[in-house]
């Protein structure tokens, strides 16, 4: 980077995205061993197994980037300032933030990339300098009596798959940074589940009828 860039505190959704990839990893490195082990002398089960966990790593990999990515943005970096550490250019990095969770909602398609606009980052970090645990816990206890946030978010998705950004509009009282966290947090629980990029739905019981996202 030309310059340091300091954060006030690690945007909230981020840290759960890498939390989140961390346990993915370990998962992966963890059945990897144990099927590279069992079936070292079978070369079908042993080279798709190390092929899938390659690829899937891979895969982590870019998503952990782009949300790199993201975090510079808001602490205040430029795209020139990111293509100059990453030896790019700041075409491409503009080209693909836009595919990170976390500015996602601030992306707008235009063409077949999405992307993140200076109007859609100053928004973005206009809503990261609202993140205040303090805040947050005030209005936590304001809004008691309406159930918490993982107790309200739940009830949007009894009838079917709902967009991340969806859900952030059905809870107007909300940051978006609290919801999306609230998300990841109840993914991670069992009580969610991704359905596809940026959509959530009920993890579907037993004797339950599947529902597809629209």
């Amino acid at each position: 980077m030309s310059r340091p860039i300091k954060l006030h505190t690690p945007p909230a959704f981020t840290a759960d995205i890498v939390a989140d990839a961390r346990e993915r990893i370990a998962e992966i490195l963890d059945d990897l061993a144990r099927l590279t082990t069992e079936y070292s002398s079978d070369i079908e089960v042993w080279g798709s197994a190390v092929t899938t966990a390659g690829w899937e790593i891979a895969r982590l990999g870019q998503w952990l980037g782009l949300e790199g990515e993201a975090v510079l943005l808001l602490g205040g970096s430029s795209y020139p300032d990111i293509a100059e550490h990453e030896g790019t250019s700041a075409s491409n990095v503009y080209n693909r933030v836009g595919k990170s969770l976390t500015l996602a909602p601030y992306a707008k398609a235009a063409g077949a990339t999405t992307r993140v606009t200076a109007e859609g980052l100053e928004t973005a970090r206009r809503d990261y300098a609202l993140e205040d645990p303090a805040a947050a816990s005030l209005e936590a206890d304001d809004r008691a009596a309406d159930g918490s946030l993982a107790d309200r978010i739940p009830r949007i998705l009894v009838s079917g798959p709902v967009k991340a950004t969806e859900i952030v509009a059905a809870l107007p009282d909300y940051r978006r940074s609290s919801v999306l966290s609230t998300l990841s947090i109840l993914a991670r629980e069992g009580a969610v589940t991704r359905v596809g990029h940026g959509v959530y739905a009920l993890l579907p019981r037993e004797g339950d009828e599947t529902v597809e996202p629209g």
